[in-house]
């Protein structure tokens, strides 16, 4: 899976975004009460992206390269998420071995509040991708500028040790759910609208 840029981050639009996460749910018979139990596999982003109205040949010629270039889901971009600035530089992997729901994090922010629940971490992975979360609890750090982050969905690897997280710009790693894409035209007017989902 090779990264193809994206032309203008700003013109692209995240439409849904949804995620899977494996569940089986049992109900009784007799008295309709219910029980889910989480089932072993990785949780999945998936939804839907558009780009703006190409009114101008200047404009839609470098989005049919983005497009073509994918090739349908052999390949992966960067869709923008909403953005946090934080006080401090950046944040960083503190320990190796974590994977699950939290990681604990190192910043040059000393007893200070980062970010908030719900908003997103990418993750640099040591297989070369990225894990996308969202944040579940408010992130602050202590004394020592160290805080645990809690999050879904769960990492798939461990992260390196003083690996960088993307904060002020994270990005959902995603890829075209299908192997068939298009523009359509509407009075000469352009429109890409696709699904997608995490680049895994």
């Amino acid at each position: 899976m090779a990264e193809v840029g994206v032309p203008d981050p700003a013109a692209m639009r995240i439409d849904s975004l949804r995620l899977r996460t494996p569940t089986q749910r049992n109900r009784s018979l007799w008295t309709g009460a219910s029980k889910a139990i989480g089932l072993p596999g990785a949780e999945l982003w998936s939804g839907a992206v558009s780009i703006e109205l190409l009114s101008t040949e200047a404009q839609e010629r470098q989005w049919r390269a983005f497009l073509w270039a994918l090739g349908g889901p052999e390949n992966w971009f960067r869709m923008p998420l909403p953005c946090a600035e934080h006080p401090g530089g950046g944040i960083f992997v503190d320990e190796v071995g974590a994977t699950g729901y939290t990681l604990d994090i190192a910043s040059s922010a000393i007893s200070q509040t980062l970010l908030d629940a719900g908003q997103f971490l990418t993750i640099p992975l040591p297989s070369g991708r990225f894990r996308t979360v969202c944040l579940q609890a408010l992130l602050a750090t202590d004394a020592a500028g160290k805080a645990t982050a809690s999050f879904r969905p769960a990492l798939t690897e461990s992260p390196v040790a003083g690996a960088t997280i993307i904060s002020r710009t994270p990005f959902m790693p995603f890829s075209p759910a299908d192997d068939d894409l298009a523009i359509t035209w509407s009075e000469g007017i352009g429109q890409i609208a696709f699904d997608v989902e995490e680049a895994r």
